[in-house]
C-alpha cells in the first residue's frame, strides 16, 4: 500500500527488520557490542569512523525502491558498534544529510558554496552541541527539586562536524535516559521540575519529560534547534508503554533555508513476567525548505519493531537528488532505530527497577524479637505506585542471606502471595528474604530481615507490698522465673507482653497479664507493669506490681 511520488516505491519482506530487532533485544543499553559492520551480501557499513557511501546506495536501488533488508540490516550492525564509534558514523552522517538537502534547498546557494555551507553549518550546530553537551551534564545531576544550573561555555569554533538530527537523537537518548536513572527512586508523590536557559526537565513515577530549544549562528548561518521527548515509562493495566519523540531543526539564510523535522511513537508491551513482550516504533522524517516557493520535497515513513519493518519514501515536490534521497533515507533509519533502542533500553530499565510497583510484605510476628526457630507467616502483595491497585502476576520470595529457610525458596506463586520464614535456631541471629514480584506493570522488591533475641538480661527490682524481687533474669523474651523469698514465685511466660501466675504463702494464688516498657528497644532500661487477680487465704484480691528493668549479665 504504497503512497509513493514519481518512480519511487517500497519493496515489502516478512524479515525486513529481523537483523535489526535481535541485536536489539542485545544492546538496549545502546550499543557496545561486536557487531559486523559488512552485513551479509551487503557492502560494509563503515569506511572507517563514517557510514560508506556504499552502504548508502544500497539503501535505494536503481529503481528508487527502498532496501528494507538492507537499511535493517545496516541498523543491526549500527546498533551494535561501540556507543563512540556509533556516535561518529551518525553525526557524519548527519551533516552529509544537511549538506545535501542544502543543495536542494537553496540554502548552499544562499552561502556561495559546499565547502562555505560545511564551514557555516558546522560552526552553527557547534553552538548548539555546546548547549546540549550542558544540558545531558545537568540531567545527570537531576533531582526532586532540580538542579543546579552551571553557565554553558562559550561555543567552540573548531566544532566537530555534525548536523541537528543527531544532536537531537544524542540530547535526548542521554538525558532522557539519565533523567529516568535519578528519578526511579522517587516516591509516589515526588516530582521534579527545572527549566531555564532552554532546557526543560520534569520528572514523576509516571512520565520524564524533556524539552531542548537552542540557538546557533555561524557566517550568516541561523540554526534553530528544538528537541522533546515524554517517556511514559510504567506501564498501564494492560501492559502498555509509549515513548513520544520530536526533533525539529531550522537551518536558513536570508531567505533561503531547509527544515527536517522527525517525529517518533514508540510504542510496547510488557509480558506477565515484566518482560519487554513486544515493541513497534513509527518514525516519519520530513524534509522541505522555504523560501522561493519550493514547498516540501522529502516525506519518509518507516514502522516496525525498531522503525525499518516498512519504510516508503513519498517525493511530493521540489528537485530531489538521488544523492539526498539516499542519505535522507539512510539517516532516518539509522537515528530512528538508535535513539528507540536506548530509550526503549532505559524505560525497560525503569519498569524493572521496583520504579513502578510497591511491594507491601506484612510478617505475621517480628521481623525483630522472635524466637529461635519460630515461624513466621508472611504476606506479599504488590501494588501499583501510580493507581494503587493490586498488579497481579507472580512473587518469588528466596532466602539472599542468613539462616534459617523461606518456603517456598526461588519458585514463584501468584499474588498476594504467602510464604513462611522460619527462623534460625539460636539467639542473636538474622536471615534475609528478597521478594520480587513481576507482572506486565513491571518489578517490585522488597528485602526483609528477619532476626532471632539476643539474650535480653535484666535486673529486676520491685514488686507489691510483700511481694518484692530482686534478682537477674538472663533473658525475659523467654519464660522466666521471679521470686519473692519467703513469699512465693511467679511464672511469666516471656516476651515484652504476655501472662504469668502466681502462688506461695497462706495459699494465695494470682493470675494476670504483664507488659515491658523499654527506653530504646532491648537492651535498654525499662519497666514491666504485671496486673493481676486471684485469692490469699480464702480472700479476693487484686493488684499491679511495679517492676525497675535495667540491663544486666548472665
Amino acid at each position: 500500500m504504497c503512497r509513493c511520488g514519481p518512480g519511487v516505491s517500497t519493496r515489502r519482506s516478512s524479515e525486513a527488520a529481523d537483523a535489526a530487532t535481535d541485536v536489539a533485544a542485545d544492546t538496549e543499553d545502546g550499543g557496545g557490542g561486536a557487531a559486523p559492520s559488512a552485513p551479509e551480501g551487503l557492502p560494509p557499513l563503515l569506511d572507517g569512523d563514517r557510514i560508506s557511501d556504499a552502504a548508502v546506495d544500497a539503501v535505494l536501488d536503481d529503481s528508487g525502491d527502498v532496501d528494507e533488508e538492507a537499511l535493517a540490516a545496516y541498523a543491526s550492525a549500527l546498533i551494535g558498534l561501540p556507543p563512540e564509534q556509533q556516535s561518529a558514523a551518525l553525526a557524519d552522517l548527519s551533516m552529509r544529510t544537511e549538506l545535501a538537502a542544502a543543495s536542494v534547498s537553496g540554502l548552499e546557494a544562499a552561502i556561495g558554496d559546499r565547502a562555505l555551507t560545511e564551514a557555516a553549518l558546522t560552526g552553527a550546530y557547534g553552538a548548539v552541541q555546546t548547549q546540549v553537551d550542558t544540558a545531558i551534564a545537568e540531567a545527570t545531576a537531576f533531582e526532586p527539586a532540580g538542579f543546579r544550573r552551571t553557565s554553558a561555555p562559550a561555543p567552540s569554533a573548531g566544532a566537530v562536524a555534525t548536523g541537528g538530527l543527531f544532536l537531537g537523537y544524542f540530547g535526548l537518548a542521554t538525558s532522557a535516559g539519565s533523567l529516568l536513572d535519578r528519578s526511579n527512586s522517587f516516591a509516589a508523590d515526588e516530582t521534579g521540575l527545572s527549566e531555564g536557559d532552554g532546557v526543560v526537565y520534569g520528572a514523576s513515577i509516571d512520565e520524564v519529560g524533556v524539552e531542548m530549544t537552542f540557538n546557533g549562528k555561524q557566517d550568516g548561518v541561523d540554526v534553530q534547534f528544538v528537541a522533546g521527548a515524554a517517556v511514559r515509562p510504567c506501564p498501564n493495566p494492560d501492559g502498555t508503554f509509549t515513548i513520544d519523540v520530536l526533533i525539529d531543526v531550522k537551518a536558513s539564510k536570508g531567505g533561503a533555508g531547509q527544515n527536517a523535522r522527525m517525529e517518533l511513537k514508540i510504542d510496547g508491551t510488557v509480558g506477565d513476567d515484566a518482560e519487554l513482550a513486544s515493541k513497534n516504533v513509527s518514525n516519519r522524517t520530513q524534509w522541505s525548505d522555504f523560501g522561493g516557493g519550493r514547498g516540501q520535497f522529502l516525506d519518509i515513513t518507516m514502522s516496525g519493531e525498531v522503525g525499518i519493518g516498512v519504510a516508503v519514501v513519498n517525493r511530493t515536490g521540489g528537485t530531489v537528488t538521488d544523492e539526498f534521497a539516499k542519505l535522507a533515507t539512510t539517516m532516518s533509519g539509522l537515528i530512528g532505530a538508535a535513539i528507540s533502542v536506548q530509550l526503549i533500553g532505559a524505560t525497560e530499565k525503569a519498569w524493572k527497577s521496583g520504579r513502578c510497583v510497591r511491594l507491601d510484605v506484612t510478617p505475621s510476628a517480628g521481623p525483630d524479637g522472635l524466637t529461635p526457630s519460630q515461624t513466621v507467616d508472611v504476606l506479599a502483595a504488590p501494588r501499583s505506585k501510580i493507581d494503587g491497585q493490586p498488579v497481579g502476576g507472580n512473587v518469588t520470595a528466596t532466602l539472599s542471606a542468613g539462616g534459617a529457610s523461606v518456603e517456598p525458596n526461588g519458585s514463584p506463586v501468584p499474588a498476594d502471595a504467602n510464604s513462611t520464614y522460619t527462623a534460625p535456631g539460636e539467639q542473636d541471629k538474622s536471615g534475609t528474604v528478597s521478594y520480587e514480584s513481576r507482572s506486565r506493570r513491571g518489578i517490585g522488591k522488597a528485602d526483609v530481615t528477619f532476626k532471632t533475641s539476643k539474650p535480653a538480661a535484666y535486673r529486676v527490682v520491685g514488686g507489691l507490698e510483700d511481694w518484692q524481687v530482686d534478682m537477674v533474669v538472663c533473658d525475659v523474651m523467654q519464660p522466666f522465673t521471679l521470686e519473692s523469698p519467703g513469699v512465693g514465685v511467679a511464672e511469666f511466660s516471656g516476651g515484652l507482653s504476655g501472662t504469668y501466675t502466681a502462688t506461695g504463702i497462706f495459699n494465695f494464688s494470682y493470675a494476670g497479664t504483664y507488659e515491658i516498657t523499654l527506653q530504646n528497644g532491648l537492651g535498654s532500661p525499662g519497666e514491666m507493669v504485671a496486673s493481676s487477680g486471684g485469692q490469699i487465704a480464702g480472700q479476693a484480691g487484686s493488684g499491679s506490681e511495679v517492676y525497675a528493668l535495667t540491663p544486666a549479665t548472665c
